[in-house]
């Protein structure tokens, strides 16, 4: 192997809207806003970056007026909630010195990972990206993962990709890529010394 492709959301920074609503409103708000924001059809499609916060913004509160305050308050700030997952962090920068090539592949909104990639320096170790919100195009979807295998001419075999979502690991075995299956708080180390990789 030489390739270590790491997704980024519950992988390199935890994302628990959840537990980041709690922190504000009481628990029937908590689960209306985790319906119809974070489950929203505009949620995708700022991932595909085809919308912006503005316009999600605009269009959720017309249509949950309500919650207009909410929706305005947690699009607006719920970034706050992406803070590094620091034994995964480590481990990157571990693979980086024993050589390996990093990337990143993920969904994420266009404002929100300029937010992430200059609040976070670890983000510059990494030696390639290819990011949802840059190419309109989210995961599983295969072209997202081609995208990256061209861009940076990796070979599929030599390639390892981690994911919280099992059908993106999966679509990721579906390429010749050796997909890892991380489900939020469990060992990378332990998957990675699995694969001898660390």
């Amino acid at each position: 192997m030489k390739n270590i492709i790491f997704d980024i959301g519950n992988v390199l920074l935890r994302f628990q809207p959840r537990d980041y609503l709690k922190q504000f409103y009481d628990q029937e708000t908590v689960n209306e806003l985790m319906g119809r924001l974070f489950a929203s059809d505009e949620w995708i499609e700022l991932d595909r970056g085809t919308m912006m916060i503005h316009d999600v913004i605009e269009i959720l509160t017309k249509r949950h007026p309500q919650y207009s305050e909410e929706i305005t308050f947690v699009l607006n700030h719920w970034t706050d909630m992406m803070t590094p997952i620091v034994e995964n962090v480590k481990i990157a920068y571990q693979l980086k010195e024993k050589g390996y090539s990093l990337y990143l592949l993920s969904n994420f909104h266009l404002e929100a990972i300029e937010t992430m990639f200059h609040k976070y320096d670890f983000f510059k170790i990494f030696d390639g990206k290819i990011i949802s919100a840059h190419v309109h195009c989210i995961k599983p979807d295969h072209q997202i993962y081609q995208l990256l295998i061209d861009k940076y001419a990796l070979a599929p075999k030599e390639s390892v990709f981690i994911d919280d979502s099992f059908m993106n690991a999966n679509t990721a075995d579906e390429l010749g890529i050796t997909g890892i299956y991380l489900p939020y708080e469990e060992s990378l180390e332990e998957k990675l010394k699995a694969l001898h990789i660390l």
